[in-house]
């Protein structure tokens, strides 16, 4: 889980608080606490991952990744499930936009259908029919990504 720190007032925030903090903070930027990077505006949303503990606090001693843990790892269906999500942002409707960039804050987005309704419908607090067309135009926006995303991988 990558922790940030506030630039402005200090506070130690999970990476889901981090939009609530900016609002009653009015902080500019927060820094990972792992890494020390500073991100700017909602440039953190994109940060997943940084040094581990062992390369910061065992400098001199630490032996580096093991061979199935490297960069060129093959990613999990959670994360090719969320790279979905994020890349469905550029191509929404506007409507769309807000609800999809807070689902992409979360790192539990259910890939089922059924699920990924209520999912939404809970974390969006979205109610009633209007709520149900709003998840419904979003389910269907994610599988239109889905769908171009595994037909430009076959290619």
């Amino acid at each position: 889980m990558v922790f940030f720190s506030c630039d402005k007032c200090g506070e130690m925030l999970k990476k889901a608080k981090v939009d609530a903090h900016a609002m009653r903070c009015g902080c500019d930027s927060v820094s990972c606490i792992d890494c020390s990077v500073s991100f700017w505006g909602d440039d953190y949303r994109l940060h997943t991952s940084c040094i581990t503990e062992a390369e910061r606090y065992e400098k001199t001693i630490y032996k580096g990744p093991r061979k199935n843990d490297t960069k060129g790892r093959k990613l999990t269906v959670q994360e090719i499930w969320m790279e979905v999500i994020n890349e469905s942002m550029n191509t929404c409707p506007p409507a769309l936009s807000t609800y999809l960039q807070t689902l992409s804050t979360y790192d539990n987005v259910p890939r089922k259908e059924k699920a990924f309704r209520n999912f939404a419908s809970n974390s969006l607090k979205l109610r009633g029919s209007y709520g149900d067309d709003i998840v419904s135009s979003l389910w269907k926006q994610l599988q239109t990504v889905r769908e171009a995303k595994t037909k430009a991988k076959e290619n």
